[in-house]
């Protein structure tokens, strides 16, 4: 049975914990309401586009990190990690039904969601096809290092999404926090199931290295795509692009 949405905020001090967190998988159904889809965020359309952009990412993205975990989760053999990569699988596919829904959203008001989703799977098929076993891990150790980075950055800043569209920020806070709790989990099932000498060393970082050069690069073009196709974005011109930069790039970032 699904549990309604609570608003999840991230106090880090509140537990006194300070050591791994056991991932915790939460069946959560959020319903954004429709006609706000492009406009949902206080800073404006740009800066929800930008959000949105990252939204059409995750459905694939999720599918391959799912897909690489399980594909070690026999044989881990520490059961506490085992445990965590189960909830792992459990988390990531919560949030890729979740994208699914909200990126169908996106299409349904006009905007290139599925043609955008589409170019996202083809690259991902190559990797988790064409690579060896322990590529998709890697790349997945080095998009949820991103993803991480990304939801502890709206957790320590709650002005991010302060006054925007409830259950659009909402879901982005869950998605934040579970991303936070599960950090950690790839890694370690690489460490464990595969090793940590100078080849995995070297096989990390040049998945960290891909992942860099091709992830912003890729949520920009999205960006613009959708802003290109939003009426709002259209009207608000170069000024809307420069507060999108802003929310971006400005304090808090």
């Amino acid at each position: 049975m699904s549990t309604p949405a609570n608003d999840y905020r991230f106090d880090r001090d509140s537990s006194g914990h300070h050591g791994p967190v056991m991932p915790q998988r939460r069946d959560l159904h959020f319903l954004p309401p429709a006609g706000r889809i492009g406009d949902w965020h206080v800073a404006g359309p740009n800066a929800t586009q930008f959000m949105n952009a990252l939204s059409l990412l995750f459905p694939a993205g999720e599918r391959m990190f799912i897909d690489a975990v399980r594909s070690y989760r026999d044989d881990i053999p520490d059961p506490d990690l085992k445990k965590a990569a189960t909830a792992f699988i459990g988390q990531e596919a919560m949030h890729s039904r979740e994208h699914i829904g909200y990126n169908q959203l996106m299409e349904e008001a006009g905007l290139p969601a599925n043609k955008l989703d589409t170019f996202t799977w083809d690259p991902l098929d190559i990797i988790q096809h064409k690579t060896p076993k322990s590529t998709p891990l890697a790349a997945t150790i080095a998009r949820e290092h991103y993803t991480a980075l990304m939801g502890d950055m709206l957790l320590r800043h709650p002005e991010q999404l302060a006054g925007s569209q409830e259950d659009y920020a909402r879901m982005w806070r869950w998605h934040a926090l579970e991303e936070i709790e599960h950090k950690a989990v790839a890694y370690d099932v690489y460490e464990q199931c595969i090793g940590r000498g100078p080849r995995n060393w070297l096989e990390r970082s040049g998945a960290m290295i891909v992942a860099t050069g091709l992830f912003w690069p890729i949520v920009f073009a999205f960006y613009w795509q959708m802003s290109r196709a939003d009426p709002k974005c259209r009207a608000a011109g170069w000024r809307g692009h420069l507060k999108m930069l802003n929310f971006t790039f400005g304090r808090p970032g």
